[in-house]
């Protein structure tokens, strides 16, 4: 693990290299070892906006939501992508939806889609993406 500006960064065996800014350690398969990756010290986050729309049932009130970048956390994203130009940049599916094309999300591995968060295992070769939408979509 390399440590840059308080920030750490996980290369895997097969070099991908990872920052995690979620709060939470994440458990990879680096193919049959199990390698436990703690939060870099950056935690990248977003902020909700809300649209209410019409329901159709009494009492519910139904919104639609889109999760926006952070100041703050586009110059940590800034900052990551300086000491790591390799590194993906690993946080949750909020900010992933935030940052579209940014920040990735993980994805468990064959097998690990539907056990306990202790016994999940990710992949260290395929993450979620969200791209910006194209003009005119």
């Amino acid at each position: 693990m390399a440590h840059i500006e308080g920030i750490s960064c996980y290369k895997f065996s097969n070099g991908v290299e990872v920052v995690n800014t979620t709060p939470h350690v994440i458990n990879f398969l680096d193919f049959h070892k199990v390698v436990t990756v703690p939060p870099s010290g950056v935690l990248i986050n977003a902020k909700v906006v809300e649209k209410e729309i019409k329901g159709k049932v009494k009492g519910v009130t139904f919104v639609t939501s889109k999760f926006m970048p952070i100041d703050e956390d586009i110059k940590n994203i800034s900052l990551i992508q300086r000491a790591f130009p390799k590194a993906l940049i690993i946080g949750s599916i909020v900010a992933c939806q935030a940052y579209k094309g940014i920040v990735v999300g993980v994805t468990a591995c064959k097998g690990y889609e539907r056990v306990p968060i202790t016994e999940k295992r990710m992949s260290i070769i395929k993450f979620t993406i969200f791209l910006p939408e194209k003009k005119g979509e």
